[in-house]
């Protein structure tokens, strides 16, 4: 098992380190399973999660702001969404049960938009990402949310406008630019239009995170 400095280890609440993962080939491939933390130590070990957007009938983007308890990427803005199915868990039930879990609402016209494969270090937490991600997006009624302080601090409704000054003016998760890469020409059918909206892809490193993915259409 890989060393995590005791500093991370503190990070997870009880018992969290330890929830098992799916480990994967590049092709989805389940090879067995490994606690939460290993997989995350760099270099990371290549398992399976998801992402889920979220809009409103506004065609508002839902974003998270994670909470500061949270081991990895504390009080930065991010997707609805991000976590990893349970071994053998068919992975629209796990987004449909984290949704629920971290905030409060029920998901529709849910869907999988794309897969993509990223490697990325997290400086300020000191953990990895190596993620089989699945990315999804569906329609919230924002009447339905009720969030659970232990995992979110804070939701925001954003317009393609609003999102690109959030990024030009606040960091967001590292995940995000790679999972933005997946959906951003594909959210206008949930009423999020980014066509000619100047910065809507953040800063020239996020750009280059989107454009750098292994991605794979459903």
């Amino acid at each position: 098992m890989n060393d995590a400095p005791e500093d991370i280890k503190a990070r997870f609440a009880p018992g969290e380190a330890d929830i098992q993962v799916e480990v994967v080939d590049r092709d989805g491939r389940v090879l067995g399973t490994v606690g939460k933390l290993e997989a995350h130590v760099p270099p990371g070990i290549l398992h399976r999660a998801f992402s889920l957007f979220l809009f409103d009938e506004q065609g508002r983007m839902l974003l998270q702001r994670r909470a500061e308890s949270k081991y990895h990427s504390p009080l930065l803005l991010t997707n609805a969404t991000c976590s990893h199915p349970l071994p053998g868990e068919p992975v629209a039930d796990a987004v449909e049960r984290r949704a629920k879990e971290e905030l409060g609402a029920d998901v529709s016209q849910l869907e999988e938009i794309g897969i993509v494969i990223y490697q990325v270090i997290d400086d300020r937490s000191g953990l990895a990402e190596h993620e089989y991600n699945h990315v999804y997006a569906g329609i919230v009624d924002p009447k339905s949310v009720d969030i659970n302080p232990d995992e979110v601090d804070e939701v925001v409704y954003v317009t393609p406008q609003e999102l690109a000054e959030r990024r030009a003016n606040e960091p967001m998760t590292e995940w995000f630019n790679h999972v933005w890469g997946v959906g951003a020409e594909k959210f206008s059918k949930y009423g999020f239009d980014i066509a000619g909206v100047p910065g809507i892809h953040g800063p020239a490193e996020a750009q280059a995170a989107a454009q750098s993915v292994s991605e794979r259409d459903v």
